[in-house]
């Protein structure tokens, strides 16, 4: 079975548009989002309409939580709550109600999914280092773990004492009896490690291998739909900067 991870969406249509034509190309066989559908973008009520129909298991996300909630913004930046300020206002109660029923966390068979850390996962904590990383694999007792929130892919495995971050963008666990993987999709809507192309992953548990995708959209015409509701032109140009 071969099973697509995408995260941090951030209501960015464009990015999920070409992601979801990636996915149907390679003929994944389900997919399942790791949270934040919306906050940022211009078209949160059509994001999470496809992921309604998409993905038959989809995780909470801080920017979810906080488009429900406001309150839920108080460490929030300028930027990032002014988007989410008018994300709650724009999005219909019927996608509020989804949102609203989402999980932080979710175990299937050999996986735990969880869109900050499976540490306290309603805390939003990030993972953004081999010693976070560390820390973290106390957390869950599986043998992966798939994480979002940080916007940057990454792939952790620990075998023994030996652990260690993987720069190449797969991973092959087959005949590793002992090995355990804490990896991160990235980001769909809003890469964050200067590259400006979608980000997702890829599980095959035949092959017992995870692969990073990369996958171009047209970030121009995301761009201009932020600017015609005013969304602060930061989050407007990161878009094509990849940070």
């Amino acid at each position: 079975m071969r099973i697509a991870f995408i995260s941090d969406i951030h209501a960015n249509l464009e990015a999920l548009q070409a992601v979801f034509s990636d996915i149907d190309r390679n003929r994944i066989d389900e997919v399942i989002c790791l949270g934040d559908i919306v906050g940022y973008g211009a078209n949160p009520n059509e994001c999470v309409d496809i992921i309604t129909k998409r993905c038959p298991v989809t995780l909470l996300g801080n920017h979810d939580i906080a488009a429900i909630n406001l309150e839920y913004t108080h460490n929030f930046n300028i930027h990032a709550r002014i988007a989410i300020e008018w994300t709650s206002q724009t999005l219909t109660e019927a996608n509020k109600s989804f949102l609203k029923a989402l999980p932080t966390k979710k175990t299937m068979d050999a996986l735990t999914l969880v869109h900050s850390t499976p540490y306290e996962p309603d805390m939003w904590y990030y993972i953004t280092s081999l010693e976070e990383a560390a820390f973290n694999f106390q957390f869950f007792t599986t043998r992966v773990c798939i994480v979002g929130h940080t916007h940057i892919p990454m792939i952790v495995t620990l075998e023994g004492e030996d652990i260690r971050t993987h720069q190449e963008k797969y991973v092959s666990f087959k005949d590793k009896d002992m090995m355990r993987l804490l990896i991160n999709s990235g980001s769909v809507g809003q890469p964050r490690d200067r590259d400006n192309r979608s980000c997702y992953g890829i599980l095959d548990t035949r092959d017992e291998s995870f692969t990073i995708r990369r996958v171009a959209y047209n970030f121009m015409k995301a761009q201009e739909k932020m600017r015609k509701i005013k969304m602060p032109e930061f989050l407007i140009t990161r878009l094509g900067e990849g940070r």
